[in-house]
């Protein structure tokens, strides 16, 4: 047995990555490993999530949009903390970023994953050298399912990304673009594994989800901003007649039919993707967790914002065609036995790859 440090976007007040943080921390302890996550203190992550947003070009808007959206805000704060105490185990200390080489000794090996950890900054900006594994020793380096949270890499960002990823005993990543990346910055091969939240069975997921609507309904979840996704929501609840109960904080106009729920729990996210009807989405957790439950899902992968690659491969790789375009989608057949054949394939390359860094 091994005692494992994980270190992710844990402390972020996202859906995706407080879930994607108890998966893979769920796994590698059901390998027999003792396994923490590193409670890093990353201030970029913790003041994005502040009630307040104060911003330099924009003083007065943003400030009259956190008095709107304070107690919004803080409620999520308070259902992701309730989260964290109740089903992650986080280590006793916490650490900055000029304090985390205090915790090389207190684990055996380190992993950094899943999310965008890998992100490479701005230009003229460089990454968060923890996410990286800086203050570790060579032997204790791996990551899973890691993420540069971009499609390449550009020439100048590369001698950087080298000088910090030397050292690595293995490479995980979450896309295929990323193990292209890893090659062309190291000259290292990587694995390319699954997002940890598929790690475990749909069963362990029904545990922790809290159900709080039971009659039918459509289920409609954003994180980019939408082309015709609400459209296109609209139009499948007066086809099928049934209600849409829309997961946003986002003030906005309301429609007819909608009913608008903010800041669930974590555990009442779950529940509201378990039971829905259909679940209409352009998150790839909202598509991630569509597919884990087996729901009658449609997917917008062209935002407002650009084109959700992650989603797009899923389901191109689970032969699932139900894209949302133009405010329409076909509602073609699914075959989750197919599915789910493909994903168990992966999910023992993931298991494999899990076991042998932990031995």
């Amino acid at each position: 047995m091994k005692k494992v440090g994980i270190i992710t976007f844990h402390r972020a007040k996202n859906y995706g990555a407080v879930l994607q943080s108890y998966a893979l921390q769920k796994t590698v302890q059901s390998l027999g490993n003792d396994c923490e996550i590193i409670d890093y203190i990353c201030e970029n992550i913790d003041k994005g999530y502040r009630p307040f947003q104060f911003s330099k070009s924009d003083p007065i808007k943003s400030l009259a949009k956190s008095i709107i959206m304070f107690r919004k805000r803080s409620k999520r704060i308070k259902s992701f903390s309730s989260f964290y105490n109740n089903y992650l185990k986080i280590s006793k200390k916490s650490y900055t970023d000029s304090e985390i080489k205090n915790c090389k000794n207190e684990y055996d090996i380190f992993i950094t994953g899943s999310d965008q950890v890998w992100g490479p900054g701005r230009k003229g900006v460089n990454p968060d050298s923890a996410y990286f594994l800086d203050f570790a020793d060579d032997f204790q380096k791996y990551s899973y399912a890691a993420s540069f949270g971009v499609a390449d890499i550009i020439d100048e960002k590369i001698p950087v990304l080298k000088s910090l990823m030397n050292g690595f005993q293995a490479f995980s990543v979450r896309e295929q673009s990323a193990v292209e990346i890893v090659k062309k910055v190291t000259g290292k091969d990587a694995f390319c594994h699954l997002d940890p939240t598929f790690l475990l069975p749909s069963e362990e997921w029904k545990k922790i989800a809290v159900t709080k609507v039971k009659t039918p309904y459509i289920l409609v979840f954003n994180v980019k901003p939408v082309k015709s996704l609400l459209d296109f929501a609209e139009k499948l609840s007066q086809e099928k007649n049934i209600p849409v109960i829309y997961l946003t904080d986002n003030p906005q106009k309301k429609r007819a039919g909608f009913t608008y729920v903010s800041a669930p729990t974590v555990e009442e996210f779950l529940g509201y993707f378990l039971n829905a009807a259909y679940t209409v989405t352009n998150s790839f957790h909202g598509t991630a967790f569509s597919v884990i439950f087996h729901k009658n899902l449609f997917v917008e992968f062209e935002t407002a914002k650009g084109f959700n690659d992650r989603a797009c491969n899923l389901l191109t790789k689970l032969r699932i065609n139900r894209e949302i375009k133009d405010g329409n989608a076909e509602e073609t057949e699914i075959l989750w036995d197919k599915a789910e054949e493909i994903l168990n394939l992966e999910r023992n390359n993931a298991y494999e790859y899990l076991k042998q860094i932990t031995e």
